[in-house]
């Protein structure tokens, strides 16, 4: 068997900043939503299963996601 000819390739492409943000602040978006559902499907007065906990953590996301906005502007 014959090797494999070498394929002319495509030089690296160095990520543009401003999109990795972009993309970065719709995953978090997509977080803060996730972790909205999980919050609303729990009973206001059951803080035993964690929900305190995911109050944190909404609250952790939604500051990184102002300091991203932030560093856009």
């Amino acid at each position: 068997m014959a090797p494999a000819a070498v394929l002319d390739q495509t030089p690296d492409v160095e990520p543009d900043p401003e999109a990795e943000l972009s993309s970065l602040a719709s995953q978090l978006d997509e977080l803060i939503g996730r972790v909205g559902t999980i919050l609303g499907n729990t009973e206001q007065g059951d803080r035993a299963d964690g929900q305190s906990a995911l109050l944190e953590v909404e609250r952790h996301l939604v500051g990184a996601r102002r300091e991203l906005e932030r560093r856009t502007r």
